[in-house]
């Protein structure tokens, strides 16, 4: 029977974004005459309170000054945050299967204003959301292996996809542990992780594809040459041929070497519904000459630009002392997945704790805790190539996640 460890969920899967938070007694404080562009979430763990936020930032405010908590959230536990529309979702992920939603004021200010509760059981494990329309989005919930459907716009539950079924699971144990969502030509793939004690994954990569028409699972894919298929942040990216490429991290590294397990990227072509026996990008093997030490653990947390390159986080072992908060382990890198190559960009080191990558136009923003130049979010511009130097906004606290609006 798989076993879930969620002492180690709740440190290592903070090990990669977090947060959120509540109105405050003077809600006429700080206000700015702008909606806000984007939020941080904020964890203050590493400082030693429960406490996270959840902090609009306008526009105007990216100027190197710190995020104003005054009109911040505050929540009590770990969480994660996604932008559609005009609205903000916060997922406590794995502290309760509870969606929250906020809406954008044109004061600069987030009012909360729906929320849905997912399941009854509190360890169900709420991964991922992918929305595809108004009325339509999908959450995974990995421990409890199913997909619920809702209606964003009501905050109403819909209806439940059950995956905890045999024939989903590659040793039979009816627990595929749902995790990242994409959508294209009509269908869901949904990665699952498989998992064995987390954050280790049982060998091999594994997707269930599901008919958005229907909502009925369909297919069940697997790839043996990677493990541990997307991730409660996705992890899944679309590009301009119409091909999925999928994130394989590969139990965060820590397997033991007998294992076998490989991290990289494998690809689902356009017109298909299988892993493309011809690509794998793999880079457990790899040695990279501008890595300190050339090898990297794994690599996560991505964001995509365009033409095949995406930004993302690796980690290096070769500047790891086990102390997963104060090392500054991690690496900012720009991947080529169709050269195959990856090149660490002009950023400072953080730690496996501040893994936040999001896009803002031909800006990539970072959530960084660096050793000499703050914590905050930094910047790379994917046309110019210029990093900055300094923090654009400063944090409170740790960045565990930021979510962008559009407009």
């Amino acid at each position: 029977m798989k076993k879930v460890n969620l002492t180690v969920v709740s440190m290592m899967l903070l090990a990669a974004s977090c947060f959120v938070a509540c109105d405050k007694e003077n809600p006429d404080e700080g206000k700015t005459t702008d909606k806000a562009k984007l939020v941080l979430a904020c964890d203050m763990n590493v400082n030693g309170s429960d406490v996270s936020y959840l902090i609009p930032v306008t526009e105007n405010e990216l100027s190197g000054g710190t995020a104003d908590l005054s009109r911040s959230h505050e929540v009590y536990g770990n969480a994660y945050v996604e932008s559609y529309k005009e609205w903000l979702f916060h997922l406590p992920i794995w502290k309760e299967p509870t969606v929250y939603r906020y809406t954008r004021r044109e004061d600069g200010t987030l009012v909360k204003d729906g929320s849905l509760q997912l399941s009854n059981n509190a360890g169900a494990g709420l991964c991922n959301l992918l929305f595809l329309s108004d009325t339509k989005a999908y959450a995974t919930l990995a421990l409890e292996n199913k997909i619920v459907v809702f209606n964003p716009t009501a905050m109403t539950k819909t209806k439940e996809i059950d995956l905890a079924r045999t024939e989903f699971s590659f040793d039979g144990q009816a627990t595929p542990n749902p995790a990242g969502m994409i959508y294209r030509d009509g269908k869901v793939f949904v990665g699952c992780m498989e998992l064995a004690d987390l954050p280790i994954c049982n060998n091999g990569a594994y997707v269930i594809v599901i008919d958005e028409a229907t909502d009925t699972p369909e297919k069940f894919i697997s790839d043996m040459r990677a493990t541990s298929a997307s991730f409660f942040d996705n992890e899944m990216f679309l590009d301009e041929k119409g091909d999925i490429y999928v994130t394989c991290w590969a139990s965060y590294g820590y397997t033991p070497a007998e294992y076998g397990q490989k991290g990289g990227f494998l690809r689902i072509k356009k017109g298909a519904t299988d892993f493309d026996p011809g690509y794998f990008f793999n880079i457990t093997d790899m040695t990279f000459p501008n890595i300190e030490g050339g090898k990297l653990q794994y690599v996560a947390n991505l964001e995509y630009a365009e033409n095949g390159i995406a930004y993302a986080f690796g980690a290096c072992p070769a500047f790891s002392t086990g102390d997963w908060v104060n090392d500054k382990t991690h690496y900012s890198l720009k991947i080529d997945w169709y050269n195959q190559t990856i090149t660490p960009l002009p950023l400072p080191l953080t730690n496996a704790y501040s893994c936040a990558i999001s896009k803002m136009g031909d800006e990539f923003l970072f959530g960084l805790t660096t050793t000499s130049n703050g914590t905050g979010l930094f910047s790379y511009n994917h046309k110019t190539g210029v990093a900055s130097s300094e923090p654009l906004v400063n944090a409170p606290g740790t960045i565990m996640d930021v979510a962008v609006f559009d407009e």
